[in-house]
């Protein structure tokens, strides 16, 4: 995939609740082919942009433009029609039904019936999950649950795939697989992805954008976000400028 034009792309965004200023004046661009990670300590702001950018919540000020459209008075279903994937921290998988079953239903929102299967076939080559695909959701284990929401995700071809925290609470052996993953879901769409776990975040990362206190911090590669002083202090706690 190309990486010139811009995708994605927030404009002077601010977000307050109540009397709260939650975010203020964020600028952020993603093009076509990039994979971005979002992070920050909590209550940085990057939970918030991620809702604003799927449509969850709506901007108090400013514009965000997916695809050359603004988004903020479309709801999510819109937002995903035009091409835009999301998967929040909480899968939203169903238990009762085997992991084919709920690509298949996935797929069968985008397709016929009589392409649903193959489309189905696709994803679960493409992101390994053979093993898995005739089992009950329900049974799975936590990282194989949030695998199938990703191919859930990506089975209607998104242009932009937002991803909450992919990597909380698996193991080792699935955090490899998830970075792997995230790094296939990138050969055809541009990723956004917020995360915590730094260890992670250097498995997959071309370019973070840091948060603090509502604001962008800082913006580069993950090796120059790491070195940098000013990221170090917010991580360990102190203010800008201790």
């Amino acid at each position: 995939m190309q990486q010139h034009e811009v995708i994605l792309e927030a404009k002077g965004v601010e977000k307050s609740f109540g009397g709260v200023k939650a975010l203020s004046r964020i600028d952020f661009t993603l093009k076509q082919g990039e994979l971005r990670c979002l992070i920050g300590p909590n209550g940085a702001g990057k939970s918030t942009f991620f809702k604003l950018l799927s449509g969850q919540l709506k901007p108090t000020k400013g514009d965000i433009v997916f695809s050359g459209k603004s988004i903020v008075a479309q709801e999510p279903h819109t937002i995903a029609r035009w091409g835009m994937g999301i998967k929040n921290q909480v899968p939203t998988v169903m238990d009762w039904l085997t992991a084919n079953e709920n690509l298949w239903l996935a797929a069968r929102a985008s397709y016929p019936a009589s392409q649903s299967q193959k489309v189905v076939d696709e994803v679960i080559e493409r992101l390994d999950l053979s093993s898995i695909a005739s089992r009950l959701v329900g049974e799975l284990a936590h990282g194989q649950r949030q695998w199938v929401e990703i191919g859930m995700v990506i089975i209607r071809k998104p242009k932009v795939v937002l991803l909450d925290e992919p990597a909380a609470g698996m193991s080792d052996e699935e955090t490899v697989k998830t970075a792997n993953l995230i790094k296939e879901i990138n050969r055809t769409s541009a990723v956004v992805v917020v995360e915590h776990d730094m260890a992670f975040i250097q498995k997959i990362a071309e370019l973070v954008t840091v948060f603090h206190q509502g604001k962008v911090l800082m913006e580069s590669t993950f090796n120059d976000v790491v070195s940098n002083q000013r990221v170090r202090n917010v991580y360990l706690g102190r203010g800008i400028g201790e």
